[in-house]
């Protein structure tokens, strides 16, 4: 049975990035004990808040072109749409540092946190390192590189783990956490280059004639994949800018402990999945023009690996967080509860939404992801009209998300079935 599921070249590439995965996450879940002894809940809302600035900033500085990367036939076209991604987020970066220094004490006022002022103004720099692993991550899933990028996220989870650990120790606070944020960036792109360089010249391959050429090739991609995945990240890191300033810097703590525990975990083994998913399923597509077998077999592998834990966790939530957190963070595990389902299809959905990216259905995953920041907002300005509390907030969330995102999968399904959807009048 074992050596069949490891005949299988999808499988094999899925356990490459599970393997390193799971290591990958052991590692902040092993000490997150004692970090939240070391670290209050308030030095978790600071974090929270420039992890969602810097996601939120980041998913879009390549403009989206990185990936495009994927999809060129020949390798030195991909090495150009990376040249062309980084470029890219070299200049976003630049942008971004401008509009601090002159609108800093702005921001601050429109956050509603005083203690994240000094690092606003490193905000750019890690956008620009996201820009270039985002460009760095594409190129090695084209090259089939699956074993360095476990790898990678071992040595980027080892390092933040390490920092965050020994500056809480000397007591740096919210600092602590940020600064070993940063670092984690810093040392994941090293590797990624070097993997490239090794296979390639990339100074006799990237060109700027060939580079101009593809940036009109996949004009599509920052044409609507640009606008579309800012709405995503704006409906998902948005709680976090709401929660700070709808209700304390200590209630986003508690947020953020479910997300470091829960939320980094599933968005780490779906996006294993839905990198080798993507690499596949463009294989499928090229060969046969539709990608249905592939997007069953995946969407199977997403339901086993996401039931059992859910379910339990749903049923224990509060007992396991006060248990291993602590009794200071029983506020997180009340709020797991009502998230729990949005994290559940969440999971399944979002690995299997990158088949609108291989079909290059970049339209219509920009009307849903528009649409989900529309109701993202909706629920946020209801909240704060009838001044609910942070538990009715998470669960009336989770209630209309889920349902948007089960939409999504019904999407996908289609698109990857029939992959003609106009016949379907989906759109």
């Amino acid at each position: 049975m074992l050596k069949n599921l490891l005949s299988n070249e999808f499988n094999k590439n899925v356990l490459k990035l599970l393997t390193g995965t799971t290591i990958a996450q052991a590692i902040p879940i092993a000490i997150s004990p004692i970090l939240t002894r070391l670290y209050t809940p308030e030095d978790f809302g600071v974090l929270a808040l420039f992890v969602a600035i810097t996601a939120i900033l980041g998913s879009i500085a390549n403009a989206r072109y990185d990936v495009a990367i994927i999809l060129p036939k020949k390798i030195d076209e991909s090495i150009n749409v990376a040249a062309l991604s980084i470029l890219i987020a070299f200049v976003v970066s630049i942008f971004l540092e401008l509009v601090v220094i002159f609108f800093h004490d702005y921001i601050l006022i429109l956050l509603g946190n005083e203690k994240i002022g000094t690092w606003l103004y490193l905000i750019p720099l890690i956008v620009f390192f996201i820009g270039v692993f985002n460009a760095l991550n594409y190129l090695n899933t084209k090259m089939k590189a699956f074993g360095l990028i476990a790898q990678v996220k071992v040595i980027k989870s080892t390092t933040l783990a390490t920092c965050q650990l020994v500056l809480g120790l000397f007591k740096f606070g919210s600092a602590g956490l940020i600064i070993g944020q940063m670092v984690s960036h810093i040392f994941t792109n090293g590797k990624l280059v070097k993997q490239v360089a090794l296979k390639k010249s990339i100074l006799k391959v990237v060109k700027l004639k060939e580079i101009k050429k593809l940036s009109k090739r996949y004009i599509d991609f920052p044409k609507f994949s640009l606008i579309a995945t800012l709405a995503n990240n704006l409906s998902i890191h948005l709680i976090n800018l709401f929660i700070n300033f709808m209700y304390s810097s200590t209630t986003l703590g508690h947020y953020s402990l479910i997300n470091r525990t829960l939320g980094l975990p599933t968005t780490l083994i779906g996006t294993s999945i839905g990198q080798v998913f993507m690499q596949k399923s463009s294989e499928e597509r090229n060969e046969s023009g539709l990608a249905y077998k592939t997007y069953n077999s995946t969407f199977k592998k997403l339901i086993f690996l996401a039931i059992i834990p859910f379910v339990f966790l749903f049923f224990f939530s509060e007992e396991l967080i006060v248990f291993i957190f602590g009794s200071n963070w029983i506020e997180a595990g009340i709020y797991m509860k009502y998230l729990l389902p949005l994290f559940f299809i969440r999971f399944i959905s979002s690995p299997l939404s990158n088949i609108l990216i291989v079909f290059e259905r970049q339209k219509l995953l920009l009307i849903w992801q528009v649409m989900s920041l529309f109701l993202s907002l909706l629920v946020y300005l209801v909240t704060n009209h009838f001044e609910w509390g942070a538990t009715v907030f998470f669960g009336v969330n989770t209630f209309v998300l889920s349902i948007h995102y089960i939409v999504l999968l019904y999407i996908t399904f289609r698109v990857s079935n029939y992959g003609d959807l106009k016949r379907y009048k989906i759109e």
